[in-house]
């Protein structure tokens, strides 16, 4: 059963972003660095929201066109093969075009010049682990935009299934941005050989089936899956300091036809169980083939139905970073030589990881607490499993 964050009573309690590092106290409204009218920012962010059904589609489009235009088939299948197949390379210049997310969703942060500044000097191996996944990260295109534009030293490369690079489309957006494979042999090599900062989100599958769009009033519950222990060993194995991020209206963007809704808020009430409707019965269901097959399997939707997203204000924060060992900032080098890590623990213990995530569900919890009323988010109150 799920239980919620419980801290040690012996942890001090303090900030989870604060100034030395580089983090603003107040929020800043982004700005990008050209413009684009309005109708240009929604077709973008319309495609990178769309581009998850579009890939499906394109698969089986030679399939559909076999019945309306047999001759066209051929041509269908191997335009197909091309999109799922040819290399994509990473594109920078595409990282900028997702400033245009800014206009769309009026994006807030709390980063200042000197994130980077700090970045740069300590030259340290990262993790970047964002919370909440939601259905479609779409908040990824926008920490790309912000990397290009504010934090060059921080950015490095994202990691996503294998289905989902696959599909046309959406690889080549998820490329362009340098995502790769989940796999532990492409994590490490991409941290340890190629010198690289990881960009994740570890709530995965179970918070795509936990996102839900908030009541219009009244207090609500935010629920993030973040006691994930594969990122916490992931950690120590190469030395690399965590830092915490949250982004407030993730969960807002899209509605899904199959939420986990006895998860959800108002599924529980007063401890006691609840029959759950054919809604979530379908959603866990979807859940459990999404984990069998090893990808994000849901029918979501925007505005007038359709993949286009509802436009929540976001604000995306971060903590101060934390250390595998604490207290223990250590300066040797990962196997690449070229990032300063700390120590690198090849077999931690349980305890060594059980102190770091309890360290790491401290942080973000604080660092919700510490934004939460600035980001318009007063009434909410943040469920850790």
């Amino acid at each position: 059963m799920c239980k919620p964050l419980e801290r040690p009573s012996g942890r001090k309690k303090k900030a989870a972003a604060t100034a030395e590092h580089g983090f603003s106290p107040t929020l800043v409204r982004a700005s990008a660095d050209y413009e684009a009218p309005s109708v240009l920012a929604w077709a973008f962010v319309t495609l990178c929201t769309a581009s998850f059904y579009l890939g499906p589609l394109i698969l089986a489009s030679p399939l559909l066109v076999y019945f309306i235009h047999p001759s066209a088939a051929g041509a269908a299948f191997a335009t197909a093969v091309f999109l799922a197949c040819h290399p994509v390379r990473p594109n920078r210049r595409f990282c900028g075009w997702c400033q245009l997310f800014y206009r769309v969703f009026d994006f807030h942060h709390n980063f200042t010049p000197r994130v980077n500044d700090v970045a740069r000097r300590g030259n340290r191996l990262s993790i970047v682990a964002m919370h909440p996944h939601s259905i479609i990260p779409l908040h990824g295109f926008i920490w790309s935009a912000i990397c290009d534009q504010l934090l060059p030293d921080m950015y490095g490369f994202g990691c996503t299934t294998d289905q989902a690079l696959n599909l046309p489309v959406l690889r080549h957006l998820l490329q362009y941005m340098d995502v790769r494979s989940t796999s532990k042999r492409v994590i490490m090599s991409g941290m340890q050989s190629d010198n690289k900062n990881l960009f994740i989100l570890p709530g995965g599958v179970a918070e795509i089936f936990l996102s839900h769009r908030r009541a219009r009033a009244g207090p609500n519950v935010q629920t993030i899956k973040a006691r994930r222990y594969g990122l916490v060993k992931l950690a120590l194995q190469t030395g690399a300091v965590i830092y915490p991020s949250f982004v407030f209206g993730a969960s807002d963007m899209l509605d899904q036809l199959t939420p986990a809704e006895d998860d959800a808020p108002g599924g529980r009430e007063g401890g006691g169980e609840v029959e759950p409707s054919l809604r979530s019965r379908m959603g866990r269901a979807m859940e459990r083939l999404s984990r069998r097959i090893k990808g994000g399997l849901t029918l979501y939707y925007g505005q007038f139905g359709l993949p286009i997203p509802h436009n929540p204000r976001l604000t995306m924060v971060m903590g101060d970073p934390i250390y595998p060992i604490e207290d223990d900032e250590g300066s040797t080098r990962n196997v690449g030589g070229n990032r300063v890590t700390c120590r690198r623990i090849e077999d931690p213990t349980d305890e060594q990881i059980e102190d770091l995530m309890g360290r790491y569900l401290d942080a973000m919890e604080g660092l919700f607490e510490q934004y939460k009323v600035q980001a318009g988010y007063e009434q909410e109150e943040l469920r850790i499993i």
